[in-house]
């Protein structure tokens, strides 16, 4: 049983049909997205962290912004599988405290919703297996909160989005990486 799963569920049948494994965003998945957008005013946004304070926070101050609606919370890492097939989210946003080495929301992503992972300096391992698993985009939790909804709002029109120490981390593990034969 979920410790803690809340949801919009209006579109749960919609999303039980869409469930599939894999973690990438695909072409298809993102025009999709951006085409649901651009038919409605609202970014759906589900939280996924696992203090309560912390998820009212999040919900408060998105709730704050007349563009986004949160849809959705879950408490752990684990129940965010259930958000994720419970709601029509555009955006995921994820603390990455409740992240461990492998993801457990990676299961059900298929690119359905980008996520966005906010994290703190520490846990680089955690923040490029989340990379790994299909989180879009990552935000320093003592960023300001108008930075929290435009990195929503660039998720949810398709983009990316990585601390420079993040993207650096990961330049160098590419060019390092043995050639695919």
């Amino acid at each position: 049983m979920p410790q803690h799963v809340t949801a919009d569920l209006r579109s749960a049948a919609s999303m039980r049909s869409r469930v599939g494994s894999g973690a990438v965003l695909s072409l298809d998945a993102a025009r999709q997205r951006r085409a649901r957008l651009a038919s409605r005013d609202v970014i759906r946004v589900a939280v996924v962290a696992s203090h309560a304070i912390t998820r009212a926070g999040l919900r408060r101050l998105l709730d704050d912004d007349a563009g986004l609606a949160v849809v959705g919370e879950a408490s752990a890492d684990a129940d965010a599988a259930a958000l994720i097939r419970a709601t029509d989210a555009d955006v995921i946003v994820v603390d990455a405290d409740c992240v461990g080495p492998e993801p457990r929301w990676s299961e059900v992503l298929d690119g359905r919703s980008p996520v966005l992972l906010l994290i703190t300096s520490d846990a680089e391992e955690h923040l490029l297996a989340a990379l790994r698993a299909g989180a879009t985009g990552m935000l320093a939790k003592d960023s300001h909160p108008a930075e929290l909804a435009s990195a929503i709002r660039t998720l949810a029109r398709g983009g990316a989005l990585l601390p420079p120490r993040i993207a650096r981390r990961l330049i160098a593990e590419l060019v390092h990486a043995p050639a695919p034969s």
